[in-house]
């Protein structure tokens, strides 16, 4: 330990000597040695200590800089500064000295060398350094460490590059720190010639898509996307400032991937944030810039279950509006991020998220009937585990397009209501440039709802069953969740709506494939009818005594088919 102090102590006139004199630390460094003899392991850390503060000494005054908040570096003691120096490289980089040692010491011997309050001031930057990039700290360096030098993409990206830099930013490094895995890398560089991302994308055999003249997109046959960001500014934190987020503001050079506790480069909040589970927007102009983070801010709060910074919230309500300016495909994708949590509800029921929804859907949401339908989902009092497995997986199916059939229910279940027009889930679907598919599964629950509300009124007769189950197919599932949201009160309708669920499950092959137990060719030539909407009557009423369990062959099918045509009339006598 003594050994260690007056190691310390050395590197602390070293590096004040170096900063005095404007000369490189290790020729003081050097000429120290060469003047005095001292103890192997003195000598081995002090080196340690010198070297590695000057090697990283740009990153180290950066950190200094923003945590001693209003000092600017030359306005702090020489000594104190120094003593910082050191410090912060050893509490971030030198894995065998535990962190409280290292601010112990540094605030030691601040009091020893520094004025009265230098202890407290070093302890104060050191202890709000040590909080937010601490190796073993709340956010999880090691893992950001791990994944990158591990990630064979990411490293046959750096063996491509030359002098070129580049930096990795945003979510991806968001999510490492969370100990999360990123499922896209987003990567800034200063060549406008993009030379290293065309190199890499020929070795990987794949073409570099120009998004725009500052972004190309590669994507990769594992899945994982690449984009890469032309810097703009001299200065990378002025790149930064252009984000949306402080979460998402936070840059790592590749080059550095093993010092990312120091190097790490956080402009803001952004590392205060993540730690507090905060979502706080960069600038009052991020929304201005690109009004679809107005969206965006609710998709991270549902993704990393964080809480909204009420600033954010209060920029939210007066820029709400803006919304409407962005393409309905983009508002799309970011609603179904949302809406894909369990409890969405928690949060779009915010004033600022009700108001934001209003503008987006043309009309005040029915954030209560949300909070029904994801309580309703998991409710196993209302619905018994077997059915809730069916309609879980039932909600899960996705087309190739973004959305799965359960977040397109809870989008009808926002805006949905009998007694306004018609037409308006669909119109909506247009507007939010939903697919085809999607668009034609809102048409059809809002021409079903009236259908089954007349079946459970006059829940008797298993024919008018089997005609909406044949009719409303894989639809039965979201109409029948939409009218128990809106009918929750009703005992008897529940009850009656469970049983359709449940008969439809039962017998879901029969309703969607059934077998054919004779084919129209066959009926037209033994009843003597024609093609036309007779035998369809005739095809669709076996199909509902199929489903019932009165028709079973081919024979049975034809018998049922001769009782449903009309009896001929009496000959004429000529």
């Amino acid at each position: 330990m003594k050994n260690r102090r007056r190691a310390r102590e050395i590197a602390l006139q070293t590096l004040y000597e170096a900063d005095i004199r404007g000369v490189p630390s290790q020729k003081v460094l050097e000429s120290i040695f060469s003047r005095y003899r001292f103890k192997a392991e003195v000598k081995e850390f002090t080196e340690k200590s010198v070297l590695g503060t000057s090697q990283y000494l740009s990153s180290i005054d950066f950190l200094i800089k923003k945590y001693a908040e209003n000092w600017s570096l030359d306005r702090i003691a020489t000594v104190d500064r120094n003593i910082l120096r050191f410090a912060i490289y050893e509490l971030l980089l030198v894995e065998e000295v535990p962190p409280i040692v290292s601010i112990n010491e540094g605030v030691e011997i601040a009091k020893r060398y520094g004025a009265a309050d230098s202890g407290r001031f070093v302890n104060g930057i050191l202890d709000k350094i040590r909080k937010e990039r601490e190796p073993s700290g709340p956010l999880k360096w090691n893992h950001l460490k791990s994944r990158l030098q591990t990630d064979p993409c990411l490293n046959e990206l750096i063996r491509s590059k030359t002098k070129e830099k580049l930096w990795l930013v945003g979510g991806c490094i968001r999510d490492l720190l969370l100990g999360k895995e990123p499922q896209d890398l987003d990567v800034m560089t200063e060549d406008p010639d993009f030379s290293t991302a065309r190199k890499f994308a020929r070795q990987k055999q794949k073409e570099l898509i120009e998004l725009s003249p500052e972004v190309r997109r590669l994507h990769l046959s594992e899945g994982e996307i690449i984009d890469f960001t032309l810097k703009k500014s001299c200065d990378l934190r002025g790149d930064l400032f252009r984000r949306d987020f402080t979460i998402n503001a936070l840059a790592l050079d590749l080059d550095f991937i093993k010092e990312a506790p120091l190097c790490l480069v956080d402009p803001d909040t952004g590392l205060e944030d993540l730690i507090s589970g905060r979502i706080k927007v960069l600038k009052e102009s991020s929304f201005d810039d690109d009004p679809l983070r107005i969206l965006r801010v609710f998709r991270l709060a549902v993704e990393l279950k964080f809480e909204i910074e009420e600033d954010t919230f209060s920029l939210i309500r007066s820029k709400s509006s803006l919304i409407h300016k962005v393409a309905g495909e983009r508002i799309k994708d970011e609603l179904f991020l949302i809406l894909r949590d369990a409890e969405s509800h928690r949060y779009l029921e915010n004033p600022s998220a009700a108001l934001l929804l209003k503008h987006i859907l043309g009309r005040d949401p029915y954030l209560d009937r949300l909070r029904s339908l994801e309580a309703l989902l998991p409710d196993v009092e209302k619905i018994d585990k077997d059915l809730q497995g069916q309609l879980a997986l039932h909600l899960k199916e996705r087309s190739q397009e973004a959305g799965t059939r359960g977040e397109l229910l809870k989008l009808a279940a926002l805006t949905f209501s009998p007694e306004k027009a018609k037409t308006r889930l669909s119109s909506l679907g247009r507007e939010l440039k939903l697919g085809t598919r999607k668009v034609k599964i809102l048409q059809r629950m809002e021409k079903l709802y009236p259908r089954l509300e007349k079946l459970i009124a006059e829940w008797r007769d298993p024919y008018s069953v089997a005609e909406f189950l044949i009719m409303a197919k894989k639809e039965t599932v979201e109409v029948c969740l939409l009218f128990l949201v809106l009918n929750s009160k009703g005992e008897a309708c529940r009850s009656s709506t469970l049983e359709l669920l449940k008969e439809y499950f039962d017998k879901v092959e029969l309703i969607l494939h059934p077998a054919r137990l004779i084919r129209g060719e066959e009926l037209m030539k033994k009843l003597a009818i024609a093609p036309g909407p007779d035998l369809s009557f005739l095809l669709e009423k076996i199909h509902q005594a199929q489903l019932v369990g009165d028709v079973k062959n081919s024979s049975q099918a034809l018998e049922y088919a001769r009782k449903l045509l009309p009896a001929p009339g009496p000959t004429k006598k000529t």
